[in-house]
């Protein structure tokens, strides 16, 4: 049986509300398990926490996504006490090797978040950075009131589409990528970036929302636009 890579059980633990977490469904896929024999065992272990009145947010976090092929389903996010609460029950081939990874990866993104958070406090204790941090709200808010009005209003008088919370973490996400910014989302991701970058994110958030306006006034709109400025960014 092929073994899981380590770099992969450390890419599934990421980031929610400040906790480091891994997806009921990505760790059945490590531990060669059907989401329904996860879900399962899980739903056992709230059973019995529910009955005993422990709180549940610190182990387990439920949540409900859109399947590829329609209609919605459940998974939950483990939080590290989650994944220690389960874990004893995960056997099988290099199920050992992999829970040793997925400490290490636990504790691993903790020691990211106290780095972050360090380093967000260190940062509005510096004077110039707090300047650039104001200056960059303004940027982000034209950006994100261009989006509103070039591509939300569109989609939804034009195209009856409702979700518009995707459109702006596309662009979001294209602007990091660009920028080379990979950050856990433990605190706000601008708080942990340095001055230089700061800069360089708000003059390519203005340049962005100019041009989205641009295409919007040429009946560009949305996919296309989104494309069209990955190219002119690249």
């Amino acid at each position: 049986m092929k073994i899981i890579a380590q770099k992969d059980v450390i890419n599934s633990v990421t980031i929610k509300n400040g906790n480091e977490v891994v997806k009921s469904d990505v760790l059945a896929k490590v531990f060669k398990r059907t989401h329904k024999q996860v879900l399962a065992l899980i739903r056992k272990k709230i059973e019995f926490m529910e009955g005993n009145n422990i709180s549940l947010r610190e182990y387990f976090l439920e949540e409900k996504f859109n399947k590829p092929q329609g209609g919605t389903a459940t998974r939950y996010y483990l939080t590290k006490k989650g994944f220690d609460y389960i874990a004893l029950s995960l056997k099988g081939n290099n199920a050992e090797l992999y829970k040793i990874w997925y400490i290490d990866a636990f504790y691993d993104k903790q020691r990211v978040i106290q780095e972050q958070k360090l380093t967000a406090k260190l940062n509005h204790d510096d004077d110039l950075w707090k300047q650039f941090r104001a200056e960059g709200i303004v940027y982000r808010h034209k950006l994100t009131d261009t989006i509103r009005d070039c591509v939300v209003k569109y989609r939804i008088e034009a195209e009856k589409k409702q979700n518009d919370g995707r459109y702006y973490q596309h662009y979001t996400n294209m602007i990091y990528k660009k920028l080379g910014i990979d950050l856990p989302k433990a605190v706000n991701p601008r708080d942990v970036l340095d001055k230089r970058t700061l800069v360089k994110l708000e003059e390519l958030e203005d340049n962005v929302a100019d041009m989205i306006k641009e295409y919007a006034d040429n009946g560009i709109y949305y996919k296309d636009a989104l494309k069209l400025i990955k190219e002119r960014i690249s």
